[in-house]
């Protein structure tokens, strides 16, 4: 697998240098033009200890339990990342209406799912209708199956030196290896090579012969759709790591669970006594000196998993801001990807690569939203012993 994955890399590379020229292009009014990474710098990381993190929780007056304090804390970073996907989301809108497009949510939602289908990856699986109704281990054995079918026939241009470049590095590992190594003349100089019975066929055209605009289109939507499949899959492992973390964070040691069934077993043990009118009970002082050592506990155990939940936070933020400084490098050095077209043909093809970039842009900016749902969900479970 991960043989496989490096191999994409290196078709990506091709895919790149083949759709890279001389010619200059103007900035895309959108694209690349948010400074993502500043969104998520923004956050502020997890409380440094409990009494913090209560404050932060309640305010002054923790015995009230209102979390709407919390969710105000974050509400601003929210709201800025929600409106800047809004202008994400319009510009869209707006564009699909210029070019003709009905203005309404379900064509809207329409012409997005065509997009979405129409990537050859998707479409191999069967569309997102047939997705949505499978099992995981059925969406992993079609998501498998569907990538090996793109990777037989990347191109679906008359580009036969292309695709027996393509299909080489994808299929013979030693040479994608000797490929990535190459310097970038002698890439040209193997793309030429390739290439050059493209050219003679350019040279006498026939019918069946497409432009090589189109043919430009294609290459650029699968380079596009590489690196994004790359760095979704790069947020899934990120997100998958962070999970399992969480989960070992609250599983190791002595945690909030085994301290209340050692608290139940102790408090079974506590002797029944006289209570006059109230008949026997546990001993009152007993279960009192119980109680207030179950809250001392459970609020140490609370604070070192606060302590552990920052790290943790602290690094999936991390994480996050390298994929998007990845994107971002990407989308700033090779704006000749970006493409609008909106006609049939265009949606049909999946040559839009400017839709999925903005759905992916504008999924980015939303990494700030996710953030602050996890810190409050982790805060949350922090401060909840706080009133037991």
């Amino acid at each position: 697998m991960k043989m496989l994955k490096r191999n994409h890399r290196s078709a990506l590379v091709i895919l790149i240098s083949l759709a890279s020229g001389t010619a200059s292009y103007t900035q895309h009014p959108l694209l690349g033009t948010t400074d993502i990474p500043a969104y998520l710098e923004a956050i502020p990381r997890l409380p440094d200890n409990l009494a913090e993190a209560v404050n932060r929780a309640y305010g002054d007056n923790p015995s009230e339990e209102n979390l709407q304090r919390l969710d105000e804390f974050y509400r601003p970073y929210e709201t800025r990342a929600e409106e800047r996907i809004q202008e994400y989301q319009a510009f869209a809108q707006q564009k699909m209406l210029a070019q003709g497009v009905q203005n309404s949510e379900a064509a809207y939602l329409e012409q997005s799912l065509q997009d979405v289908n129409a990537n050859p990856i998707i479409a191999n699986m069967g569309g997102m209708e047939k997705i949505s109704q499978m099992s995981e281990e059925e969406k992993q054995a079609a998501a498998l199956k569907a990538v090996s079918q793109f990777t037989a026939n990347p191109s679906g241009s008359s580009s036969a030196g292309m695709t027996a470049l393509y299909q080489r590095v994808v299929t013979d590992p030693e040479y994608a290896q000797k490929f990535q190594n190459m310097s970038e003349a002698q890439k040209e100089a193997e793309l030429r090579k390739y290439m050059a019975e493209d050219k003679s066929a350019a040279a006498s055209p026939t019918p069946t012969n497409r432009p090589m605009q189109e043919a430009d289109r294609i290459r650029n939507a699968q380079t596009v759709q590489l690196k994004l499949m790359e760095l979704y899959q790069k947020l899934s492992e990120v997100t998958t790591n962070y999970g399992s973390q969480i989960n070992a964070i609250e599983q190791n040691g002595r945690n909030h669970e085994a301290i209340s069934e050692e608290v139940d077993t102790r408090y079974q043990a506590i002797p029944l006594v006289e209570l006059g009118e109230y008949g026997r009970d546990h001993d009152p002082d007993q279960v009192k000196a119980l109680l207030l050592e179950a809250a001392t506990l459970h609020r140490d155990r609370a604070a070192r998993e606060l302590s552990a939940y920052s790290d943790c936070w602290h690094k999936l933020r991390e994480d996050y801001k390298t994929i998007v400084q990845e994107y971002l490098a990407f989308i700033t050095e090779h704006p000749q990807l970006i493409y609008g077209g909106l006609s049939p043909a265009d949606i049909m093809h999946g040559l839009n690569t400017e839709n999925p970039l903005l759905e992916f842009e504008a999924a980015m900016i939303g990494l700030s939203i996710e953030l602050c749902r996890q810190a409050k969900e982790l805060i949350k479970k922090s401060v909840v012993w706080e009133n037991n």
